[in-house]
């Protein structure tokens, strides 16, 4: 007969069994802890979602639509429209003042305007054009003044034509600019 052969448990091997599941416990931890803590993030940002479209709603239904204030708000807008364009009575005495002012402010002397009549001859629209005689030379950091304020006019005016050149005799920022056409947006 075989001797029966007893495993003896030791000291040394429960502690090691003992040491590797303390190690599995404490991996198992943190992962559940790590895993945990991204469900509530989710959580908190649903939370919060929910959150906002509540306060959303709150403040669209505490505000109830007044149709006088909305008029009001419609007219303030359609004042704004209407000084982006003159009316075909007035255009014309509006831009030359406008014309002239930003003349002044800039620094450029006009020695002519002329009405040239409908910008585009033989359509309904009833924008004009403005011929501007310049004297030349003239600064071209004042000729770019004065055509960005004409740019930039309440009602609208626009520069469709303009020819720069050198002087013959250039001598610091000196052009030649000959006529400048404009037009002006009209009703």
């Amino acid at each position: 007969m075989k001797k029966e052969q007893r495993k003896k448990v030791t000291a040394t091997s429960i502690r090691n069994v003992l040491s590797a599941l303390l190690v599995l416990i404490i991996i198992g931890s943190a992962a559940g802890f790590y895993f945990g803590l991204q469900i509530i993030k989710e959580y908190s940002l649903e939370v919060a979602r929910t959150s906002a479209d509540a306060s959303a709603s709150a403040d669209s239904t505490t505000q109830p639509s007044d149709p006088n204030q909305q008029l009001a708000d419609g007219e303030a807008l359609v004042a704004k429209v209407n000084k982006l364009f003159a009316t075909p009575a007035t255009y014309q005495a509006q831009a030359l003042k406008d014309i002239n002012l930003y003349a002044n402010q800039s620094g450029v002397k006009i020695s002519g305007i002329e009405s040239a009549g409908p910008a585009i001859a033989g359509t309904e629209s009833a924008n004009s054009s403005e011929i501007i005689t310049v004297e030349s030379p003239v600064s071209y950091a004042s000729l770019l003044a004065f055509i960005n304020s004409i740019e930039g006019n309440l009602p609208k005016m626009q520069i469709t034509g303009i020819s720069i050149e050198r002087p013959v005799a250039a001598s610091g920022d000196q052009v030649v600019a000959d006529t400048i056409t404009i037009t002006v947006l009209t009703r």
